[in-house]
C-alpha cells in the first residue's frame, strides 16, 4: 500500500487490477468465507450485500463492494491479531464504560472517565494484538512506553494506509465542483 497521490492513469491501472481481483471471486466464495470466520449471521449478510454494490466510473462498471471487502479482508489476513485484539478491546471497554455508567447518581457523572477508559482498553487491545503480530512474523517488540508508543503510531499507519489507498483509487475520477 502506498500513500503517494496517484496520477489519473495510475489510479486507472490499479483501479483495473482491483476489478480483476474482484471478478476472480464469486459472491459465493466471499460468503463461504464470511461464514468459516465465524462472524454472526447478521454481519455476514450485511458484508455479502456490502460486495454487490457497483458504482459506475467512466464508462466502466465497477464492484466498488466486492473491492472494498476483498481489501478489509486482506487486512484481516495480514493483521489477524491486530483485529481480533481490537474487537475485544472494543467488547471489553464498551463493557467497563456501560457498567460505570449505569451506576446510579455518580454514572452520568462519571461518563467521561467511562470513555476514555473504554477508548483506552480497546487500545491496549490492539496494541496487544499487534505486538502478537510483529512477534509472529519475527520482528523484534520493544517494551516500556516508546514501545507501546511505536505500536500506535505502526497502528494507525498500517490503518490510514489502508484508507488512503483505497480512497485515492476508488474517487481518483470524481471530480467537485
Amino acid at each position: 500500500m502506498t500513500s503517494q497521490i496517484l496520477s489519473p492513469a495510475q489510479a486507472n491501472f490499479k483501479m483495473s487490477l482491483w476489478q480483476a481481483e474482484a471478478d476472480s471471486k464469486s459472491s459465493n466464495e466471499l460468503y463461504i468465507w464470511l461464514n468459516e470466520c465465524g462472524l454472526p449471521h447478521e454481519v455476514t449478510m450485511r458484508l455479502h450485500d456490502l460486495a454487490s454494490y457497483t458504482k459506475r466510473i467512466d464508462s466502466k462498471i465497477f464492484y466498488v463492494g466486492k473491492i472494498l471487502l476483498l481489501k478489509i479482508i486482506d487486512f484481516v489476513k495480514a493483521h489477524p491479531s491486530l483485529v481480533t485484539g481490537f474487537g475485544i478491546g472494543c467488547a471489553v471497554g464498551a463493557a467497563v464504560s456501560n457498567l460505570i455508567i449505569s451506576v446510579p447518581f455518580f454514572g452520568q457523572l462519571l461518563a467521561p472517565v467511562a470513555m476514555a477508559l473504554g477508548i483506552t482498553i480497546t487500545a491496549i487491545g490492539a496494541v496487544a494484538g499487534h505486538r502478537i503480530d510483529k512477534r509472529g512474523q519475527g520482528k523484534e517488540v520493544q517494551s516500556g512506553i516508546f514501545g507501546i508508543a511505536e505500536d500506535i503510531i505502526e497502528i494507525t499507519k498500517i490503518f490510514f494506509e489502508l484508507v488512503v489507498d483505497v480512497f485515492n483509487v476508488v474517487f481518483s475520477n470524481i471530480i467537485t465542483a
